[in-house]
């Protein structure tokens, strides 16, 4: 049987490339605004943090242009699996980086109820997304 994916899916798998794209610019760049690269700086010096938001940057920017292409090109199956995993583990990890071990994480500076509603506002976020990838990856 052919799966056919609904207008919703297709609305995530859109939403989803592009957010991989600026994601990754903003990373790439640095951006202070970017909760990737914030949370990165926050872990590692200043030289690795560049070099890791670099890298992670690059991870999204691709991953994003994969999910539009994915939209009109059909890609061997057990290559598309592959990268969708990527994509899944990378956004986990990104989630571990953001949400629990970054600056404004959970185990970091949640000194008051402002900070912890902050904190579930942005977690709940990253799992909307978490979910989309595993929607949009059946």
């Amino acid at each position: 049987m052919q799966n056919k994916k609904t207008v919703g899916t297709l609305f995530l798998q859109i939403a989803l490339g592009l957010l991989f794209i600026v994601s990754g610019i903003w990373t790439v760049q640095g951006a202070n605004g970017d909760d990737v690269a914030s949370a990165i700086k926050s872990l590692f010096g200043s030289d690795l943090a560049g070099i890791l938001c670099v890298v992670f940057g690059v991870i999204e920017i691709v991953e994003g242009f994969f999910l539009l292409i994915r939209l009109f090109v059909t890609l061997n199956t057990g290559l598309d699996t592959l990268l969708m995993i990527i994509i899944l583990v990378s956004w986990i990890v990104m989630i571990i980086l953001i949400d629990f071990a970054g600056r404004n994480g959970l185990f970091n500076n949640l000194d008051s109820v402002n900070e912890f509603c902050g904190f579930l506002k942005r977690f709940a976020m990253h799992l909307l997304v978490l979910g989309a990838i595993i929607k949009v990856k059946e």
